[in-house]
């Protein structure tokens, strides 16, 4: 697939950032969870793969797979993936883009419980054009409004999970990033809670691709501190991560795992050029 050059969709990523209905229904909808055994898991792996090498004549696989296919306001060349209405087992929300797209792929598997992952992984998918994306569409724990929750970073039998292998099969130089947030009053050692950003690979030995990313992002966010887990900060470093176990299991070192301190992602919702500096990284990294 074909790289194109950034999208710069203002009015689209402005509509994201205030909250979109269309993307984020509410999780009191949700009905319960779905999950995939070993064959769904591969069939759903190649649909997703054909999708994001091009194949559009696949979009007629989704429906054994739970999702439909709609368009992405904003985004005339991305189709959206998700249940329809009135079928809601917390499959996942997805976006693909057909022709031309960066090797790129931008996640926020907690999105509601992390503010802001969900709003930022659109507006940056619009804002980059990036290749793919993809949100939860149940809440990471049980609420009084939906009793249906479901840890998609911890998950392996999910299509999440499926949506991450078939990108890394469609992309396999690409870059798999996973959105989260934390809060710095909660972090146990001074590096970390000062930090704006801490960044791994899920694993002990970062790449020095992750570590390219992360000199990036020091630079452009300086004097914000952006840390590298476990060099900078034995805190956040996403060892149990199930995509990026599955990931690394295909051969695939492309997952980065990023954790936005809440301030920072505060500012990033409210600052598009402020934004623009993670996508201009995120896209360089991915290249």
């Amino acid at each position: 697939m074909s790289r194109a050059k950034p999208i710069l969709a203002g009015g689209a990523a402005a509509a994201i950032l205030a909250g979109a209905a269309y993307l984020f229904p509410p999780f009191g909808e949700v009905q319960g969870t779905a999950f995939a055994d070993n064959a769904e898991l591969a069939r759903a792996q190649s649909t997703f793969a054909a999708l994001l090498g091009g194949d559009t004549y696949r979009l007629s696989d989704l429906a054994e797979l739970g999702l439909e296919a709609s368009a992405v306001p904003g985004a005339p060349d991305a189709v959206l993936l998700s249940e329809g209405a009135g079928d809601c087992q917390a499959r996942g929300i997805y976006w693909v883009r057909e022709g031309a797209a960066q090797p790129l792929a931008i996640t926020a598997p907690h999105r509601g419980s992390d503010r802001h992952t969900g709003s930022l992984a659109s507006a940056l998918f619009l804002e980059t054009g990036a290749q793919a994306a993809a949100w939860n569409s149940a809440p990471r724990r049980k609420t009084s409004g939906c009793e249906h929750a479901l840890d998609l970073a911890r998950t392996k039998d999910h299509l999440f999970s499926a949506f991450a292998l078939g990108f890394a099969e469609a992309a396999p130089n690409g870059l798999n990033v996973q959105l989260h947030g934390f809060d710095g009053e909660r972090r146990d050692s001074i590096a970390a809670q000062s930090a704006g950003m801490i960044l791994s690979n899920g694993t002990e030995e970062p790449s020095e691709r992750l570590l390219d990313l992360a000199d990036c992002l020091s630079i452009a966010f300086a004097p914000v501190p952006v840390l590298v887990y476990p060099g900078d900060t034995g805190e956040l470093g996403a060892l149990s991560n199930a995509q990026g176990q599955l990931l690394r299991e295909a051969g695939f070192d492309g997952f980065v795992h990023i954790e936005i301190s809440a301030g920072l992602r505060a500012a990033m919702v409210e600052d598009g050029a402020l934004r623009a500096k993670l996508a201009a990284c995120l896209v360089e990294a991915a290249a």
